[in-house]
């Protein structure tokens, strides 16, 4: 397959005009602001270089993450080739946290600027806003605390915030309670919360020790808050307190809570591991020659697990895995090439960083000359490429002054693009649209309409 790789131009946002858009029986729309132009490879795999780290994907195959050289975070949309700044704190800025997905796509988690340094946040995206959620009163290297993971209902956003010295706490924040302090086992040992159940009732992390960090779990207690935290045990009939007994760090939960996946350590001779009520512990296995196994993120039902193996030693290459339990642990670069046809060449897929909830996309960075952000599609027949109907808008008028006209009989989204490919704006429409145009700067633009079976797009001139 041709290589389709092209570089990411990123234009200043100031200059960008809104658009507004009303429909019958609809209230206004927010409009979300786009910044650049994205690359894409092949049919099956999207990737978008220069250092773009990519940290989480939705349903709808939209990528989140941040620019290795950029404070603020990225979102990236392959099928549009369009990436959008959306603000925020990212860890190139000295923030903790990482962004992830609600399980609608509508919001996610991560850290922005609060009164005393960067703070755990949610970003809705229908907002295009960033809403910080405080800290446990102490500040480490301009950070109060950081959000790692946000539950699928979009209500529960985890992570830790600093408690004095070299000490953090997991913590869990929602509306209803405000921050709450998770806990720690021991006396000035840290730990953090990394994953949560869709409605937030169990929280997964790390519990820190002696090193290196272990299995931590938190429930919800009805009366409030969560119970203290407590061990998986590779042994159920084992001890406790034994840390030959004791899974490492968990990293990924499933949407109902039931399966649970981590980190490997001595403990399991540095396997990725699951754990779930009925399976017990279980080892996913070993790629040859790698070192330390990660898991990272798993579909909302748990079937399908991704993650990465550290190099045999330091600074060595890393490898992205998939696991199935019918199709065990695969190597992701022999998987993709094998089993979806996808031609890697020279890049080397470093981690598999998320899954989406559906198990259609995996998302991660990648190696070749220089590291990439990556999205691998699972199921291309469901995809953008595969739409088999290419229409015309039939927006009016054209050109048009103040505001154009059109149709949609069924739910889409509408995306205006620049001359260069740029995004403007995103709506969701449906029924009879009027977009007002009045506040743009005159020039040519492209509208994308995506709704059912088919992609529709027109070409207008602003004036």
């Amino acid at each position: 397959m041709a290589d389709l790789l092209r570089a990411v131009v990123h234009p200043a946002c100031n200059n960008i005009n809104n658009s507004k858009i009303t429909m019958k029986h609809s209230t206004t729309l927010s409009t979300i602001i786009a910044l650049a132009l994205a690359g894409t490879a092949s049919a099956q795999l999207d990737v978008l270089p220069q250092g773009y780290w990519a940290s989480a994907v939705n349903n709808d195959g939209l990528v989140a993450g941040y620019l290795s050289t950029a404070p603020t975070y990225m979102l990236w949309n392959p099928d549009l080739s369009s990436t959008e700044d959306i603000g925020g704190m990212s860890p190139y800025d000295n923030a903790g946290g990482q962004a992830r997905f609600s399980a609608d796509g509508q919001r996610l988690s991560g850290g922005a600027a609060g009164t005393l340094g960067s703070e755990m946040a949610t970003y809705d995206r229908t907002t295009g806003a960033w809403t910080t959620h405080g800290g446990l009163g102490s500040v480490m290297d301009g950070n109060v605390s950081s959000g790692w993971n946000i539950s699928g209902d979009g209500q529960t956003v985890v992570g830790l915030a600093w408690t004095g010295g070299f000490t953090a706490h997991a913590v869990a924040w929602n509306e209803q309670e405000g921050l709450m302090d998770l806990g720690s086992l021991f006396p000035d040992a840290s730990t953090r919360a990394n994953a949560v159940s869709a409605d937030g009732s169990i929280v997964v992390g790390w519990q820190d020790f002696n090193g290196p960090w272990k299995s931590a779990v938190w429930r919800k207690d009805p009366s409030g808050g969560y119970f203290p935290n407590t061990y998986i045990l590779i042994d159920p009939d084992g001890s406790g307190e034994d840390e030959f007994n004791q899974a490492g760090e968990c990293s990924a939960i499933s949407a109902d809570g039931s399966v649970i996946g981590g980190y490997g350590d001595y403990a399991n001779d540095d396997q990725p591991w699951i754990w779930s009520e009925a399976g017990g512990f279980v080892n996913l296995g070993a790629l040859p020659d790698m070192g330390r196994g990660h898991v990272s993120a798993m579909s909302a039902d748990g079937s399908t697990v991704v993650g990465w193996f550290d190099g045999p030693f330091f600074g060595s290459p890393r490898k992205a895995f998939i696991w199935t339990e019918a199709g065990g642990l695969q190597d992701l670069n022999v998987y993709a090439a094998s089993m979806l046809g996808v031609e890697l060449g020279s890049r080397q897929l470093y981690t598999a960083s998320d899954i989406s909830p559906n198990g259609r996309y995996i998302t991660g960075t990648g190696v070749d000359a220089a590291m990439f952000g990556y999205r691998l599609d699972l199921d291309p027949t469901m995809g953008l490429a595969a739409v088999d109907r290419m229409e015309p808008l039939h927006a009016w008028p054209n050109p048009v002054t103040d505001a154009v006209h059109f149709r949609c009989t069924a739910p889409g989204e509408l995306t205006i693009l620049r001359v260069d490919g740029a995004v403007v704006a995103r709506h969701r429409v449906m029924g009879d649209v009027r977009m007002d145009l009045a506040d743009m700067a005159n020039g040519v633009y492209t509208l994308v309409l995506r709704a059912e079976d088919a992609v529709r797009t027109q070409r207008i001139v602003k004036h």
